[in-house]
């Protein structure tokens, strides 16, 4: 009766860790894939024009495997010129590679007008990263630098915010109750104040009042606002990022944001 009783236990106990075991598979066949998830492609080059001149070109474009609906791919892409019919890995190859013979081209027909008179070295880069992620929200960094002669060269630098639900780009009057008001301004220089740049004085501002703009991310406690050079301070200066608590400007945040982000 003993032995019977024992070997009932072990057929209950097989049968029931057969339906673990498939339940468990059955869980990882329907997980969502991770809508974040990214690759990349590439183009690094560089030809001599003449004995006087160079060109380089870098750029690093974000591919989404995971992402499927257009208007948001068109979205993400539009930053950096790019509207394609499929944003597949070896679409946008090719599209980095013709850009990069539009910048040959182009550099070397503006020669025409003018030509260096010393070897000189000049340069393209664009980049793509992906910034951070929360919650539904995907952060993407968007940069470009280089040197086309002149006293200097040139560098930019933009956010952008996505929201991966509703297969949209995140506006400022999402986040932003009544982004007109002007209690906006003196906030901004407030926070301006406490930055590097800013150091306490408003000296190396170029504008009396620092406007809201586009060009900003969040984390769970920050709304961060990004000046590019010339914007709002000199070129010396350097892109400008001002740092807002969301504890200081909880009253003038949208009410979905807030549940959104979790403020």
């Amino acid at each position: 009766m003993k032995n019977l009783f024992f070997l009932f236990t072990i057929i209950i106990f097989a049968l029931t860790s057969c339906e673990k075991s498939k339940n468990n598979q059955d869980t990882l066949k329907t997980s969502a894939p991770n809508i974040f998830a990214t690759d990349s492609v590439k183009v690094a080059d560089s030809i001599s024009v003449n004995k006087m001149l160079s060109l380089a070109f870098q750029s690093s474009v974000l591919v989404f495997p995971n992402i499927k609906n257009k208007t948001l791919l068109d979205s993400i892409y539009a930053v950096k010129n790019i509207a394609l019919s499929d944003y597949s890995a070896s679409n946008l190859q090719k599209e980095i590679n013709g850009q990069k013979e539009k910048f040959y081209t182009e550099t070397k027909l503006s020669l025409n007008d003018f030509s260096p008179e010393f070897k000189q070295n000049w340069e393209q880069h664009s980049y793509m990263k992906l910034f951070s992620t929360l919650n539904d929200f995907m952060i993407i960094q968007y940069t470009d630098d280089g040197y086309t002669g002149g006293a200097h060269g040139y560098y930019n630098e933009i956010y952008k915010v996505f929201d991966t639900k509703k297969n949209q780009t995140l506006q400022l009057k999402s986040i932003v109750e009544n982004p007109e008001n002007k209690i906006w301004t003196k906030i901004l220089m407030a926070n301006y104040l406490k930055t590097d740049v800013g150091n306490g004085n408003a000296e190396l501002l170029l504008v009396d009042e620092i406007p809201l703009n586009n060009n900003f991310y969040f984390d769970k406690e920050n709304l961060y606002f990004l000046y590019n050079q010339y914007e709002i301070a000199p070129y010396a200066a350097g892109p400008v990022i001002i740092k807002i608590p969301f504890s200081e400007i909880k009253p003038f945040l949208t009410p979905e944001f807030k549940t959104e982000v979790g403020i």
